[in-house]
């Protein structure tokens, strides 16, 4: 796959995912059980540091051709929840409308995307927009 096929997968699970979190009305866009324990606005947080964490990953795959150690995700996700809950709706969209544009600027910064970089792209941005917006469909229907 092309990195352009790699980019329009993206938009279209962006906007997939876009369009599922907006049909969820304001009185639920804090209600948990979205997935257990999560609400949809922590969702979009969520998408929003990933998508983030990706475009670092990826900037420093082009910088020295290395990959940073894998996080502890057990330990940053509780952090990554609190934070967001700080925010208010507005904040966590646009906050991951910012990871979003890193990633694919970070993603779009290589001539010939190494597989390490595909791999980050794919899981943090196409991947991850389709599964949440699926689970947040079902939560509204």
């Amino acid at each position: 796959m092309t990195s352009e096929e790699m980019l329009q997968r993206e938009d279209k699970a962006w906007r997939s995912f876009t369009e599922a979190f907006g049909s969820v009305s304001p009185d639920r866009r804090n209600a948990e059980g979205v997935v257990p324990g999560w609400s949809t606005h922590d969702l979009v947080w969520h998408c929003g540091f990933w998508a983030s964490h990706a475009a670092d990953v990826m900037e420093q795959i082009r910088a020295s051709g290395s990959e940073p150690e894998e996080p502890d995700y057990e330990a940053l996700e509780p952090k990554v929840l609190s934070e967001g809950r700080a925010r208010s709706w507005e904040e966590a969209v646009a906050h991951a409308e910012r990871g979003r544009q890193r990633a694919r600027a970070a993603f779009s910064g290589f001539d010939d995307p190494p597989p390490s970089a595909v791999e980050w792209f794919t899981a943090e941005a196409v991947e991850h927009y389709a599964d949440h917006a699926g689970q947040i469909r079902q939560f509204v229907a």
